[in-house]
């Protein structure tokens, strides 16, 4: 039936009467399918009973072919209601038909009863889920379902929900996953990740579920979070026995040494005991990290090693009691000379540096020093305030100018009650002495 059927489209053309009169005797005949392809969806229309009848010829034969023509068919060919419900009543027999499904939920987006479509899609675990809620603003529509789409694809699903955080709360949120917390944890992870100061109110919770569900992002949030409790966080680290996230509590609450401590005896490891010293520039660490040390040689070792530069190993050596063998004692001595020569160095290459410098400078503070200094009409006697320069050029005077360019009548000036020459600024002088030896004497 696939050649008259075809040729319907040459013979019928657009005569709509003509068309229906043709499906109703392919319908006597029990062939609405092969016709269903040819029949004209634009100029012309059928009437829509003959598209619902093609449609229920499908559904009830070819589940497969249903959804096709509904995909096809634009759907306003056919009453939506009417075949809705006719895949209604099929899914009672079969429920979990996911081509029904699927097709169900198209209709009902072309219905636009937004909700039921994204409830069968989210079932279905549909790839296009987040598409049609962002295309439809269905945000109101998830907020019961947020366990469900975190559910398919965790990783959409938050990066949606905080893109939206206007439409869906961040209390909403976890209030919607209070009772799934591996859920809850990637999501205020995120949401950490984003914003460190956004969720603070849920940082306390995070300590619990960082400690259940995610250990290695633990000690990084501790770091980063300035608004989680430490007692509650060192309570929690300390039942689960988590050393290297209570050294770093203990540390940040000021209990040094008992971190240190915890370090030496909890993780036996002496590099890091050492690293935690340089940390924290304390000379109590460095004395129980010695004592902690001087009966165990590998400790011993590794502090002959690293200490170098932090404390006089010479302090330790003296403590080591005769007899105990060191291992790698001499690589470790022979360090040790290598570590003060070069101190050595570097203490002489920056007094060179030093030296230089200051030559530098001195000659620079000289050659400035040694330039003219202008006196005018303008400039005053900073002790009496009248003109620096008399008003008859005629007449004798006496100017005293000093490097810091503050200018006196030299009868202004104090007599010194020293043995020395040199004379200061009195107002540089009251300061500080430096700059203000005087330079200049201009006599008239």
């Amino acid at each position: 039936f696939r050649l008259p059927s075809r040729k319907c489209q040459k013979i019928l053309g657009k005569n709509t009467e003509l068309w229906e009169f043709e499906v109703y005797k392919f319908k006597e005949i029990g062939q609405l399918k092969a016709i269903s392809r040819y029949l004209p969806r634009r100029d012309p229309v059928l009437k829509p009973l003959i598209y619902e009848m093609v449609l229920h010829e499908f559904l009830e034969s070819d589940y497969e072919g249903f959804a096709t023509l509904i995909k096809e068919w634009p759907g306003d060919l056919y009453n939506n209601t009417i075949i809705v419900q006719a895949v209604v009543d099929h899914l009672k027999k079969d429920p979990q038909n996911r081509t029904l499904l699927r097709t169900l939920a198209e209709l009902y987006t072309y219905d636009q009863r937004y909700g039921r479509a994204l409830e069968i899609y989210l079932t279905l675990r549909h790839k296009d889920v987040f598409q049609l809620i962002h295309k439809h603003n269905l945000f109101s529509s998830i907020r019961d379902k947020i366990v469900l789409l975190m559910d398919f694809d965790s990783e959409k699903a938050v990066d949606m929900l905080l893109d939206n955080e206007d439409k869906i709360s961040i209390d909403r949120v976890v209030e919607e996953l209070e009772n799934r917390p591996e859920l809850q944890h990637v999501y205020l992870h995120k949401l950490f990740k984003r914003d460190h100061h956004k969720g603070q109110r849920y940082h306390e919770k995070q300590i619990s579920l960082y400690a259940e569900y995610d250990r290695p992002n633990l000690l990084p949030f501790l770091r980063d979070s300035t608004h989680c409790p430490l007692e509650k966080a060192l309570e929690i680290c300390q039942q689960r026995n988590f050393v290297e996230e209570t050294v770093y509590l203990l540390s940040r609450m000021g209990n040094s040494r008992s971190a240190l401590k915890m370090i030496m005896e909890e993780l036996q490891d002496v590099d890091k005991a050492i690293e935690f010293a340089k940390e924290q520039d304390d000379g109590e660490l460095w004395e129980d990290l010695i004592l902690y040390s001087i009966d165990k040689p590998p400790f011993i070792t590794g502090l002959l090693n690293n200490i170098g530069t932090h404390v006089d190993p010479i302090l330790l050596i003296h403590r080591i009691k005769e007899g105990m063998e060191i291992p790698n004692l001499r690589d470790s001595l022979v360090k040790i000379l290598q570590d003060y020569n070069l101190q050595i160095l570097l203490r002489e290459g920056c007094k060179k540096i030093l030296v230089a410098d200051s030559l530098s400078l001195l000659k620079k503070m000289h050659r400035t020093q040694m330039k003219g200094v202008l006196v005018d009409e303008e400039n005053i006697c900073e002790s009496c305030l009248s003109p620096i320069l008399p008003s008859d050029a005629s007449k004798s005077f006496n100017v005293v100018v000093f490097h810091c360019r503050h200018m006196f009548h030299k009868e202004c000036l104090p007599v010194s009650n020293t043995v020395s020459p040199v004379q200061f600024c009195n107002i540089c002088s009251a300061k500080h002495r430096g700059p203000g030896s005087a330079i200049l004497e201009m006599k008239k």
